[in-house]
């Protein structure tokens, strides 16, 4: 049976005309926000957060979410976002701002926003949420590193930015029990999964479904969001992410960068 929904999360992570499946190119993110600003409301992570914890959803609703923090960020997308007054919501590797990514094969080497361009962002109206300090998943690390991941991040991001930092994004999507406690007594807005589904009104604001734009490259995909259609494409989606995740290592988070994205 496919269920109705009224509401996806979408998440990003390069703006470049880098290689897939990290990377959108500015040309095509440019014509997915001139189609969302004509068919859907986009709204803040916040915004849906709050209407999800009211027990319902408003109709054709979008949440634009940025993994890592990438400096294409500032020069491709926000320029974008502002000029068609849209909210995001960028998720920075804490430690990693004003450095290099190295914490994968598919993010080696690209720079990281720096503390000034954040703090230039955020006073532009963007938001800014925590992919922890050294972007690793959080799965069965002990307390000490929870700490470390999740509140040090948070301090410093606030540090920073002046702002309460209200979202977590777990990197990898890799959290079990204990990581989701500590994040949900950390934050009070809620924290993000890789969970490729559609949002319902069931959904825990700390386990919150999203979807990568890597598998709505094709405009025709993009603009069937909204449709039963596009929930049949998400489910076959994940039964192939699925499969391919079991032929290789658990141990390895990075192997398949979209079964759990970064």
């Amino acid at each position: 049976m496919i269920r109705t929904f009224d509401a996806a999360i979408l998440t990003y992570h390069s703006i470049s005309a880098g290689p897939p499946p990290l990377c959108i190119p500015p040309a095509l993110f440019a014509q997915q926000m001139q189609w969302l600003r004509k068919n859907a409301q986009v709204l803040s992570l916040g915004g849906l957060a709050e209407s999800l914890a009211g027990g319902s959803l408003p109709p054709k609703a979008v949440a634009l979410t940025f993994d890592d923090g990438f400096q294409d960020f500032y020069d491709n997308a926000s320029p974008v976002l502002e000029r068609l007054g849209f909210p995001a919501m960028v998720f920075l590797p804490a430690g990693y701002c004003g450095k290099t990514s190295d914490w994968d094969a598919h993010a080696r080497g690209r720079p990281v926003l720096s503390w000034n361009q954040v703090r230039e962002l955020a006073a532009r109206g963007l938001s800014f949420g925590s992919h922890g300090m050294s972007h690793t998943g959080l799965a069965g690390r002990t307390d000490a590193e929870l700490a470390y991941e999740v509140i040090e991040s948070r301090r410093l991001i606030e540090a920073e930015t002046g702002r309460e930092t209200e979202f977590f994004c777990y990197p990898y999507g890799s959290y079990d029990a204990r990581a989701l406690r500590a994040v949900s007594a950390c934050y009070r807005g809620g924290a993000c999964s890789t969970d490729l589904r559609v949002l319902v009104a069931e959904d825990d604001r700390f386990a919150l479904p999203r979807i990568d734009v890597h598998y709505m490259r094709r405009p025709a995909v993009f603009r069937s969001v909204f449709t039963e259609r596009f929930q049949l494409y998400l489910f076959a989606r994940r039964l192939m992410r699925n499969f391919r995740s079991r032929m290789h290592s658990p141990r390895n988070p990075s192997h398949d960068a979209f079964r759990r994205t970064g």
